[in-house]
Formats: C-alpha cells, sequence, structure tokens
C-alpha cells in the first residue's frame, strides 16, 4: 500500500510541476512576444512621428510663396490643389498613426497590441504614399507643365510605390493577409453574435407580450 500511495503521490506531483512549467515557459513567451511587439511600436513611432512633423511645416510652407493678401499664388493649378489634398492625408494619417501608438503604451495584451499596431503600420504607409505624392505634386507645380525635369521628379517619386510593391509580395503578403483576414473574420463573427441576441431578445419580447395577453 505505502508502495502504491508513493506512486500515485510521486505521479501527481510529476504532473503538477509540468503544469507549473508548461505555465511559466507561455507566460516567458507572451511576455517575448508582447516586448517584442513594443520594440517594433516604438520604431514605427519615430517615423509616424517624422511624417507628421515634415508634412505639418509643408502644410505652411507652401509651394509658390503667397501673395499680399496672404493667399497661395499657384492655389488654381491643379497639382497645387492635389499637393494640399495628399500632404493633408499624409499628416493625418500618420498623426493616427502616432496616437495609436501612444495608446498601445497603456495596454499589455498581445491581441490588442498585434491589432493596433497593425493599423497604425497601414496609417504610416498611407502616410508615407502621400508624403511622396504631395512631393511630387508641389515640384510639379511650381515647374513648367510637362518639362522634362517635372516628368523625371514624378517618375522617381513614383519609385516608392514599386519598391512598397515588391517588398509586399516578397515579405508582407502572407502575413497581413493573415492579420487581414483574421481581424475580419472576428468582426463578422461579432457581427452575427449580435444579430443572434437581438433577434432571441426580440422572440423573448414577443412571447411574453403573448403571455400577458
Amino acid at each position: 500500500m505505502d508502495l502504491i500511495q508513493n506512486f500515485l503521490v510521486s505521479g501527481v506531483a510529476g504532473r503538477t510541476e509540468r503544469k507549473q512549467k508548461s505555465e511559466e515557459e507561455n507566460k516567458e513567451d507572451r511576455e517575448k512576444c508582447i516586448s517584442e511587439l513594443k520594440k517594433r511600436g516604438e520604431t514605427h513611432l519615430i517615423v509616424s512621428a517624422l511624417i507628421t512633423t515634415i508634412t505639418f511645416a509643408a502644410g505652411f510652407t507652401l509651394p509658390g510663396g503667397y501673395k499680399d493678401d496672404g493667399k497661395a499664388i499657384l492655389s488654381k493649378k491643379a497639382a497645387f490643389k492635389a499637393f494640399i489634398v495628399t500632404d493633408t492625408i499624409a499628416m493625418l494619417s500618420s498623426l493616427c498613426a502616432v496616437f495609436l501608438h501612444f495608446f498601445m503604451t497603456m495596454h499589455t495584451e498581445e491581441k490588442f497590441l498585434e491589432k493596433h499596431l497593425l493599423w497604425a503600420f497601414f496609417l504610416t504607409m498611407l502616410g508615407m504614399g502621400g508624403m511622396s505624392i504631395a512631393f511630387a505634386t508641389g515640384i510639379y507645380a511650381v515647374l513648367p507643365h510637362f518639362s522634362a525635369l517635372s516628368l523625371i521628379i514624378c517618375i522617381l517619386c513614383s519609385f516608392f510605390f514599386l519598391c512598397f510593391i515588391l517588398e509586399y509580395r516578397r515579405n508582407w503578403r502572407g502575413t497581413v493577409s493573415f492579420m487581414v483576414r483574421k481581424a475580419f473574420l472576428s468582426w463578422i463573427k461579432k457581427q452575427i453574435l449580435k444579430l443572434i441576441f437581438k433577434s432571441l431578445s426580440f422572440c423573448f419580447k414577443d412571447s411574453s407580450l403573448r403571455m400577458g395577453l
């Protein structure tokens, strides 16, 4: 009996020890993942802050200068209008990315950090694209239209989008597609659960009214 009791006690102790080890390993992996996400967020925050600063300054140093009444000289040109719109998009998207990175510092949940880091990444890339287009349109607005120099500058600025497409297809296509699909499916599940809850509550109210009648 003592041998059987010792065997059972040792088995329970072994299972408890293995369970504790697995919990400790999972905790360490989770902490490493959270630390890695925060480090990436810090790097992305620097890029977003730089884009916000540059585009904000570009909004007050307009190409072509100002008239005596304070209005922009090139305000009627289509290229100038495109510059204003894309510069505003770049500044607002990068500013939203900065806000998301700032908001990430107050949370330690892995799923929350992954979701906000993905959104901040997309907003930062949108800001980069808008800044590239704003630079091209701003230069085009002050140069003679359809000149060789203006066309060369537009072609050179389009290389940013070519680099983005190549980088996305090589390294980010599977990861981003998986994260977007995961977020979309979770949103669909939430909407389905809301519809089921609403339908059940409606049926319950209808049945209670009939019973009251």
